[in-house]
């Protein structure tokens, strides 16, 4: 649970310092005083302004250590090098909360991030917690506690609602509050968190959780930069039945460059960014506008999964535009059950066959609408429902708007409504009702698509064996170099449990295959990540003589492509076949610790980026839906006549690698693993190629 005093002090002091305030209300540091009082805050404001007595109508004070009565929450616009002197300030006079909008420092570089860490040093000595720095302030709408310089709250009022929000971008807040607004919706607490040098989305989020007046946390994030605490509030907001909705920036190479530029965080990937997500059961969208259509979908309700979508319409082609974006979004557009059709029939009602439930002009009626919107709401077929409303929205929305909202309060299955026209009012009607609409069909797909894809937060896998871990950490503990060869790779992955191709390491001018022929000769080196290319791999050996020469060959080649590599050998390994291969990866991440990937195997796995990525470790149904989803495995999935693989033993080899994220304190960390390809037969599975990469550090180098 949340520090309440805190929370308290940061959403609702009882006096807030103002440090920076200027008496020229067209100043942006006139901006705090002027919307507390014009937005009802009730308690003390403290303008700190050295030069002055008085600010804009209240008494000033030179510093917060002049200042008679205690502050709780102090806001800083100074500049950058004027800041730590504020927070020492602020520790001396006991302040709670200090909010600082001064930007200068890590997204500035080295010595923006120098200044930074003092900054929080100082604070935390002090007692005093930090919102930023590079924050645009935080908003707490129940109580009209505007703290911040965000030119949006110059709007008349604020509609206080059940939405929080966090963002790590300043104006968002002022986006999210405008747009909020055209759409009806409320909202609770707004926090701009800048960049997170002390408090973090995780522990704001933590109060969000505790607050009554939030129903629904709205995260727009540009990195993940503490993990462990947006995991724990994620989990607790789960559980409190308040779903977390996110907007995460960093699809693109440029998009995670900004995010890396606007506050100096480090930004991952975005497949694990989204595995993260996924695991802890926030729900993720892929457009703004989502992110506030969306809460009433999500609220209270939990995950139903499913992907057949019914979507029920009088004009076939606004509706078609969202028919075609939830196939776009992998959902699966269903035509009419048979129980809607008998509902529908005696009206005079046929309804075709396509994936649209189409009740044409002639069901323009409320005694129509409604019945065939509680019929599809019923059917046992459909996982969710779409309602579109052509002009009717706009102008007589008793037809099709309000056996909406009739229908939504007899089910609990989701339902969205997406109106063709401008429709404001029929908008506000849904608003009121508690139901998701929306103004484009993208909106209204992305929705769906995130609300069938949303999951409860995964529970804990089983741990390893003690002996499996143990077994694992004395192989990882015998490399030499933090990218161990093949041969010694291999340590690991016997460890691990992971069947693999018999071989035998030739270190010396041996040339007897022992693991019998046709074999496979590769040179074993840990400065040759890919032998391949280095013409360091011969297939197809089918004798010793021929084992002599590829030796021979592999050795002329390396040296004259990689001649400073160091050789351990010559490792010679039965060649192995079966109906398709595999790769199985492990990684640790910088934004969300260690993800476990497979995809299609071979030399183009990188090309295709056709894969199913988790947070490690997983456990084994999980694995089994990673084999499901990756489309390059369907041949061995059975498709079309395929000869079937082993695909259990092919989740097993899965679980097995995440394992590594289970390895105790003090072992060698693993940074990286790779089995590429693992060969999938019709029983089991045979790795035939693999490497380990450790932590620097980790191995004598």
């Amino acid at each position: 649970m949340a520090d309440r005093s805190l929370g308290d002090a940061l959403f609702r002091p009882r006096s807030v310092a103002l440090v920076g305030a200027s008496g020229d209300a067209t100043k942006n540091t006139a901006r705090p005083q002027r919307y507390l009082r014009k937005h009802g805050f009730k308690g003390r404001i403290v303008p700190i302004n050295p030069g002055r007595d008085e600010v804009l109508g209240e008494k000033a004070y030179p510093d917060i250590a002049s200042v008679p009565e205690p502050v709780d929450h102090a806001f800083i616009m100074v500049p950058a090098k004027s800041v730590p002197a504020v927070i020492a300030d602020c520790a001396k006079a006991g302040v709670r909360v200090a909010t600082v909008f001064s930007d200068g420092f890590a997204e500035t570089g080295a010595e923006g991030l120098a200044r930074q860490r003092a900054m929080v040093a100082a604070a935390r000595a002090g007692g005093v917690r930090i919102v930023g720095p590079n924050s645009m302030g935080v908003i707490d709408v129940h109580a009209g506690a505007a703290i911040t310089v965000n030119a949006v709250l110059e709007m008349p009022a604020l509609k206080p609602g059940p939405l929080g929000v966090i963002s790590q971008s300043g104006t968002m807040i002022g986006t999210l509050l405008s747009r909020g607004a055209e759409r009806s919706a409320g909202f609770s607490k707004l926090v701009s968190i800048g960049n997170e040098a002390d408090l973090t989305v995780g522990e704001v989020g933590e109060m969000l959780v505790d607050d009554p007046d939030t129903g629904a946390i709205l995260l727009f994030i540009e990195s993940i930069r503490d993990p462990v605490a947006l995991a724990a509030m994620a989990r607790r907001a789960y559980d409190a039945g308040k779903p977390v909705i996110a907007y995460k920036l960093g699809r693109s190479q440029a998009g995670r460059a900004i995010a890396i530029s606007h506050s100096g965080a480090i930004a991952g990937d975005d497949e694990a960014a989204g595995a993260f997500l996924r695991h802890h059961g926030i729900v993720r969208v892929d457009m703004l506008e989502t992110l506030i259509e969306i809460p009433p979908l999500l609220m209270g309700r939990r995950p139903t999964g499913g992907r057949n979508v019914a979507v029920l319409t009088t004009t076939g082609g606004g509706a078609a535009t969202v028919v075609d974006r939830l196939g776009a979004e992998g959902m699966s557009p269903i035509a009419a059950p048979d129980s809607v059709r008998e509902t529908v029939a005696p009206m005079g009602i046929t309804l075709g066959r396509g994936p649209l439930v189409d009740l044409t002009m002639a069901g323009t009626r409320r005694e129509v609408y409604e019945p065939a919107l509680d019929a599809l709401l019923a059917a046992p077929e459909v996982d969710a429902v779409v309602a579109v409303v052509g002009s009717s929205a706009q102008f007589h929305p008793q037809i099709a708007v309000e056996p909406i909202v009739a229908a939504a309060r007899k089910s609990a299955k989701p339902l969205a409504a997406f109106l063709v026209p401008r429709a404001d009012e029929s908008l506000r009607l849904l608003a009121e009702a508690g139901i998701a609409g929306f103004r484009t069909p993208e909106a209204c797909a992305d929705a769906v698509r995130a609300c069938l894809d949303w999951t409860a937060p995964k529970a804990a896998p089983p741990a390893p064996s003690a002996e499996t871990l143990a077994a694992v950490t004395a192989a990882l503990a015998a490399a030499t170099t933090p990218v161990l060869d093949e041969w010694a790779s291999r340590k690991v992955f016997d460890a691990l449990g992971i069947p693999q191709a018999p071989a035998r390491l030739l270190s010396g001018d041996e040339v007897h295959s022992v693991v019998g022929y046709p074999a496979v000769a590769k040179v074993v080196s840990p400065d040759i990540a890919h032998k391949s290319d280095a013409g360091g791999v011969v297939l197809h050996i089918t004798d010793d003589l021929a084992l002599s020469d590829a030796v021979a060959k592999i050795r002329s080649r390396v040296g004259a492509s990689h001649p400073e590599a160091r050789i351990a050998g010559i490792l010679v390994q039965r060649m192995e076949s079966g109906v398709g291969e595999a790769l199985i990866g492990y990684r640790m991440t910088a934004e969300t610790g260690p993800i476990v990937t497979l995809a299609s195997g071979g030399t183009l796995a990188e090309i295709y980026r056709d894969a199913s990525i988790r947070l490690a470790p997983v456990d084994l149904e999980t694995a089994r839906t990673m084999v499901r989803e990756v489309k390059g495995l369907a041949p061995i999935r059975g498709y079309r006549g395929h000869k079937k693989g082993d695909t259990e033993a092919l989740a097993r080899a899965i679980v097995a690698l995440s394992a590594l994220a289970c390895l105790p304190a003090g072992a060698p960390r693993v940074m990286e693993a790779e089995i590429n390809p693992i060969i999938v037969q019709e029983k089991g599975v045979v790795a035939v190629d693999g490497l380990v990469v450790l932590e620097q550090g980790n191995a004598d180098t």
